[in-house]
């Protein structure tokens, strides 16, 4: 290793120069003085004839190591040798840069020199190897021609130096042991800390090797390439293994350049006879309210004075009916691995899909090490060493009994949200899927009956809201509540998408509240303009649809609307305002309305469908202009079928017209009633129409229904031909067409939706599926309740893994469902869509 290995020829002289800097000009020996470089200093020996220059080997760096990273230290370990004996060693790292040719080659430490002094205080030293340091000096620059040199000069003046070349640039990366100067055992493990940097090229790999005692190479693999890594290796020892183990690691940066570490040695102790078992830990996730489709983990770590060799875990799924045990399953999960985590699915245990069922599971938990040494835990979060013993089908169980846990599997089947946590709005179905709103994305979701995994979304408008399947069946209508407009979805064809011909633009409508004297002298008219972004709707049959308004903070208050589609207009209703306020009076569908001085009110209606001009305003004291309304809304119809529409309801005051957020709207099957449910304000409204001619007529007192308790409606649901709908508040109301109150049922704490058995009709004389859904939770178990609408009794709780917050709608039955399936319920709930399916036996009293 005597020569400048890769270097051209013409620079061999400067670096011959170089490394005649051990001696000084007279071509004397190097010697320090007493004390200088930290040498103890000494006499100089009597003059030998010894004329053989000492033997310099650099050991490091070395092929594998030749790579150092800007700015790192440089590792130099250099073996020395003298026949007489050795006065001093310098070590050193430059580079050199010029052209020498050209005079200009001029030498650049990159790193400090260091001078050992080896002679004095009557030591005598001749042979010795050196492991030193030297640190990288402020120079950044990347080259690849620096030159590592050591000079040995002996006591009589004969000096000699080896070189070796290496390169600055490319990652740096370092190994060390987890605790420095650790002598591990043979059978157990090494703990490894690996860094890595290369913030300019960044890092595509890492390898650590090990050889001498045992052999082992990890590689680390990068995709994509990162800055930086810091990791925690942990290396299994074999039994057998004994000796030194050198380990180095090398990085590879995105420009293919390699940086190395300083080797690491560790010294591995022999195996000693190991007698104890591991130390166990496990931790649950096993919630208390499943589904058949649902999972439970398991994890397991384990800890020994050697290592753990493998860990896993038992469950038993036992079912207990009084005395009697029956093990429905024996899980068992096992790695070769410290630690892991094992997932097992409840699908395995074969329960009934139209059952629940309440099953304890026992955990035990074990570890093994390479003497084969066991371990058992059955007490979560905390260490244990208990004894082992053998299990069904090759398991490991402990000599007692495993931990409990005791869970309750709930009927249906909960698919998560689409993306997880995109909000979901409002769902309805019909006979093949069911439709789903899609707040977050603006789109609907479809869902098949019966399916496990949502199909292709139909894109709609901004931030839809509430969904109707269209009197038809053959059109969706989405409120598309981010603005002022309603997608149509035309249903049945192979591919579903918003008919963009066909999206509704309702015009903005306004109400003007007027104040007048008992003789009818008007003081003062004002303009209300409400938020109109449509939130639930429903289509009657004759085609009006009905939706509320979702209240903004720009306009606090919400409206009940009924829209024409063939006209494109819509009319703000207020027929669940009192008529009986003294000095109070609302014009309505009037294009606007004015105070004329001194006392008078003009109004001006808007144009009936099909004309082309607006009608004459109208001018007079409030008696006399609402009798001229009346007037001319009994005026012939036009050529197009449009009528005069505005009104001027005395004794209606403004203030009770707006609605606060929610407002739901419900259909009987046959959209001949639409109901409204008013659901923040207390002592609830609930507008009950039905569909007549070409209008929508109000039916009932709206207040007789639930004010005597002060309710709010959480829930509303219609039967198939609107004799008998139900209103969730505290407890489950249930009216007739006319909004007579028929009864009520406590039904626990209210979640959710409602909803009526579709085939339900003919309140109260027919006596086929009387029956209503309604979701709640007692004690802290969600359900939905099937409750008989006659009797206002029970009929069935189905108890439910999270409780119902949204919409609850009635399916048909699956074609794949069973026989035993009489129809399918979907809801929102608190995780996902649920869908559970209801039995004949479910309906029985």
């Amino acid at each position: 290793m005597n020569l400048i290995r890769g270097r051209a020829a013409v620079l061999a002289a400067l670096v011959a120069t170089t490394l005649l800097a051990a001696c000084d000009n007279s071509g004397n020996p190097f010697r320090p003085e007493p004390g200088e470089n930290g040498g103890p200093g000494g006499e100089t020996p009597a003059a030998t004839a010894d004329s053989v220059a000492p033997t310099v080997s650099i050991m490091l760096p070395n092929a594998t190591t030749r790579t150092i990273a800007v700015g790192d230290s440089l590792f130099v370990q250099t073996r020395v040798q003298d026949a007489g004996v050795l006065d001093s060693v310098v070590i050193e790292g430059f580079s050199v840069r010029g052209d020498p040719n050209l005079g200009t080659a001029r030498r650049v430490d990159r790193w400090d020199t260091k001078t050992v002094a080896l002679f004095g205080a009557g030591r005598a030293v001749k042979d010795t190897t050196l492991n030193r340091f030297l640190y990288a000096t402020s120079d950044t620059l990347s080259e690849g021609d620096v030159f590592v040199v050591v000079t040995a000069v002996d006591t009589t003046g004969n000096a000699a130096a080896d070189t070796f070349q290496v390169a600055i640039g490319g990652p740096k990366v370092s190994v060390l042991q987890e605790v420095p100067g650790d002598e591990p055992k043979g059978g157990s493990q090494l703990t490894l800390k690996v860094s890595a940097a290369d913030p300019r090229d960044l890092l595509n790999s890492v390898t650590i090797s090990g050889s001498g005692a045992f052999t082992f190479q990890r590689v680390l693999s990068f995709t994509p390439a990162r800055a930086a890594l810091d990791t925690t290796l942990v290396i299994p020892i074999p039994q057998a293994a004994v000796g030194t183990l050198n380990v180095t690691s090398s990085a590879v940066s995105g420009s293919n350049q390699t940086g190395t570490s300083v080797p690491l040695a560790i010294t591995v102790r022999p195996a000693e006879q190991d007698v104890t078992a591991p130390r166990v830990t496990f931790q649950t996730t096993i919630p208390q309210r499943v589904e058949q489709t649902d999972t439970f983990s398991v994890a397991v770590s384990g800890a020994d004075e050697t290592r753990v060799d493998s860990v896993g875990v038992t469950v038993l799924a036992i079912r207990r009916r009084g005395t009697l045990a029956d093990t429905l399953r024996v899980y068992v999960g096992r790695g070769a691995v410290t630690g892991g985590t094992f997932r097992f699915g409840y699908e395995a245990l074969g329960l009934s899909t139209v059952d629940t069922s309440t099953v304890d599971l026992e955990v035990t938990a074990w570890a093994k090490d390479p003497a084969g040494n066991c371990g058992a835990a059955t007490t979560p979060n905390s260490p244990q060493q208990l004894p082992c013993a053998g299990g069904p089908q090759g398991s490991r169980l402990s000599a007692g009994p495993g931990r409990l846990v005791q869970v309750y599997v709930a009927r249906g089947r909960t698919l998560d949200r689409p993306n997880g946590t995109d909000v979901i709005a409002d769902l309805v179905a019909d006979n093949n899927f069911v439709y789903l709103s899609n707040f977050t994305r603006n789109r609907v979701e479809v869902l098949p009956l019966g399916g496990s995994a949502y199909g292709t979304p139909v894109r709609v408008g901004s931030a839809p809201w509430g969904l109707a399947v269209g009197r038809f069946g053959d059109s969706l209508y989405v409120a598309n509540s981010g603005g002022t407009n309603i997608s149509v979805i035309p249903l049945g064809g192979a591919v579903l998408q918003e008919a963009e011909n066909r999206r509704l633009f309702p015009r903005n409508e306004r109400l003007f509240g007027v104040v007048f004297s008992p003789t009818g002298e008007v003081t003062t008219v004002t303009l209300h303009d409400y938020s109109d972004r449509p939130q639930f709707l429903g289509q009657a049959s004759n085609g009006l649809l009905v939706y509320s308004t979702r209240p903004t903070p720009s306009a606090e208050d919400g409206t009940v609307r009924i829209f024409d589609p063939a006209k494109q207009r819509s009319e703000i209703f207020i027929g669940y305002v009192d008529r009986h306020t003294p000095g109070r009076a609302v014009v309505v569908n009037a294009d606007s309305a004015f105070h004329v001085a001194p006392d008078l009110l003009m109004v001006c209606p808007r144009r009936r469908f099909g004309d082309t001009t607006d009608p004459s305003c109208y001018t007079d004291d409030i008696y006399s202009v609402a009798d001229s309304m009346t007037r001319l809304r009994a005026a012939p119809a036009n050529a197009s079928g449009g009528r005069y529409d505005v009104r001027v309801d005395i004794g209606a005051f403004i203030d009770e017209v707006g609605l606060s957020d929610t407002t739901f709207v419900a259909t009987s099957t046959d959209r001949r009633f639409v109901a409204v449910g008013e659901g923040v304000r207390e002592n609830a409204r609930i507008p009950m129409f039905e569909a007549l001619g070409d209008s929508l007529v109000l039916r009932g007192d709206i207040r007789d229904l639930i004010s005597n308790s002060a309710e709010r409606v959480i829930g509303l649901g219609i039967n198939r031909d609107g004799s008998l709908g139900v209103a969730r508040g505290g407890q489950a109301y249930f009216f007739t067409s006319t909004l007579r109150l028929q009864g009520t049922m406590e039904s626990g704490a209210p979640t959710g939706g409602v909803a009526m058995h579709p085939q339900n009709q003919n309140y109260p004389t027919s006596q086929t599926n009387r029956l209503a859904f309604v979701s709640g939770i007692e004690n802290g178990r969600p359900y939905i309740d099937v409750l008989d609408a006659f009797y206002f009794t029970p009929v069935r709780r189905i108890f439910l893994r999270d409780p119902v917050v949204g919409a609850l709608v009635v399916a048909p039955r699956a074609a794949s469902d069973p026989a035993n399936v009489n129809l399918r319920l979907y809801a929102l709930t608190s995780t996902g869509v649920l869908g559970i399916t209801i039995t004949n036996q479910d309906l029985l009293p």
